[in-house]
């Protein structure tokens, strides 16, 4: 059979790699080629079966491993300037004496820049797309500003806006604290529509409704923001059933639970993408399967809170779409793709005493093909007509060989630092592992600085102590 002809239109060709596509029959092709023209794959196939002669540039990915762009579907980049702080307190203590008072502080200047530095180390790291669920502040002109950051960076994602209105019936179960409260459910609904109506489908972020917690979200609050994702075409997304309290104090306030209550509403649905999903029972599960509603599975920051373990094997069972996530710099610490799939298959495997539960290729298919549908971005497959994001990993590091068996080596060896080549939109994004869309150094000392005053102003060193006082 001939060569695929690649047309001098082809701008972009990466050849000589093991290529991993997560086709519907999950070709690896040893060694392949994926040839990119405008932000679209046009061919994937054997490296002798795709003549690269015309494009515009080829990249030699021989020792490599071309995988799919990471889908991070729950992340909050502006929590890189609390990162490492308030190890060791729950949930809610960690949010409302240190997380909700440094989002009344924070200016927008000092949110762009711990953005852009998270998005810096997300795409270095293999994430391509990022949920960004940004609250903190939640004033228009800061969510606009969030998207050009990760914009500058040129990661792709959405900006789901954490709203919180009026204050909700469950917010009295607390035992202490509180949370933000920029402005009533009406205000932010109504600004919400005013930016949706005015976004750009053509962004490389898109714009969701971000009701920042179902147990700290009136139900106007849930009911509006689903209505306006379904009026502008878009996904609303919340944060739900994280701790094992947030299903208490919601019962006690309402008689029945987050995800019992969406469903009976009518408001669970394929716009639907719940980050958590924690506390859930067998019918909740049957009901976000059910209506196609999304879960975010974050394996790393569950773990580093203590809040739990996500029935990841029973929603996969029952055909729950599921993605995976980091939730941020802050709890997750890293923004790096392959220490959240490696998370994901150590834990489950723990929590059933078996190492047959979940295989590595389940993971990366639940990274990649479940991303994709949970943002519904054209994406997490190496196939002709989707949208040209990519992966490229070294596997030649003394951490990565033998590479006997792909999906393993992925999942398991490599980690953020094997990173060679990203490409978003089919833009080389990284190259020869560093950015080259922004000035690494200049974001990084933005971002110290920015860190800086806000430590100053809001006494965050009462939480950076290690050990007596070092």
């Amino acid at each position: 059979m001939p060569a695929t002809q690649v047309t001098p239109e082809c701008d972009l060709v990466l050849s000589g790699g093991t290529v991993v596509t997560l086709d519907d029959d999950r070709r690896v092709i040893e060694p392949g080629a994926v040839a990119v023209a405008g932000n679209r794959i046009v061919a994937v196939d054997a490296t002798d079966r795709v003549d690269a002669s015309a494009a515009r540039r080829v990249i030699d990915c021989t020792g490599a491993v071309v995988l799919p762009g990471f889908v991070d579907c729950h992340s909050h980049l502006a929590q890189m300037l609390i990162k490492s702080l308030g190890e060791g307190l729950t949930t809610w203590d960690w949010l409302s004496t240190l997380t909700f008072p440094v989002a009344d502080e924070v200016s927008r200047d000092e949110v762009v820049a711990g953005t852009r530095l998270a998005a810096l180390e997300a795409v270095r790291a293999g994430i391509t797309c990022v949920v960004d669920n940004q609250y903190m502040p939640p004033d228009p002109e800061t969510t606009v500003a969030v998207a050009g950051a990760m914009e500058s960076v040129g990661i792709r994602g959405a900006v789901a806006r954490g709203m919180t209105g009026t204050s909700p019936p469950a917010m009295a179960f607390r035992d202490s604290g509180s949370r933000p409260n920029y402005y009533t459910t009406g205000e932010e609904l109504a600004i919400m529509a005013d930016l949706l109506s005015g976004w750009s489908s053509d962004r490389l972020v898109a714009l969701w409704p971000g009701p920042l917690n179902i147990a700290f979200n009136d139900q106007d609050m849930i009911a509006g923001s689903v209505e306006l994702a379904q009026r502008f075409g878009t996904k609303w997304h919340t944060h739900c059933c994280e701790s094992k309290g947030d299903p208490v104090v919601y019962e006690r306030a309402y008689q029945t639970t987050p995800i019992a209550w969406l469903h009976r509403e009518g408001l669970l649905g394929p716009e639907a993408t719940l980050a958590h999903a924690i506390w859930v029972t067998p019918d909740e599960v049957a009901a976000l399967a059910d209506t196609g509603a999304a879960v975010a599975h974050n394996a790393v920051s569950n773990a580093s809170l203590g809040v739990g373990t996500m029935p990841l094997l029973e929603m996969l069972d029952a055909g729950v779409v599921v993605g995976l996530g980091t939730d941020g710099p802050a709890v997750g610490h890293r923004q790096d793709a392959f220490e959240v799939m490696k998370q994901t298959v150590l834990v489950h495997r723990a929590l059933a005493v078996d190492p047959s539960v979940i295989t590595s290729e389940t993971v990366l298919e639940t990274a990649m093909l479940g991303g994709a549908e949970f943002t519904g971005f054209d994406v997490g497959v190496l196939a002709p007509g989707r949208l040209a994001d990519l992966v490229v990993v070294d596997v030649t590091g003394p951490n990565c060989v033998p590479s006997q068996k792909t999906a393993t080596t992925v999942v398991n060896s490599v980690t953020g630092a094997n990173v060679r080549t990203v490409v978003v939109d089919g833009r080389v994004v990284v190259e020869e592992a560093r950015c080259v869309t922004v000035d690494e150094q200049e974001v990084i000392s933005e971002a110290e600085r920015a860190i800086a005053n806000l430590s100053d102003r809001v006494g965050l060193e009462r939480f950076s102590v290690s050990w007596a006082g070092g």
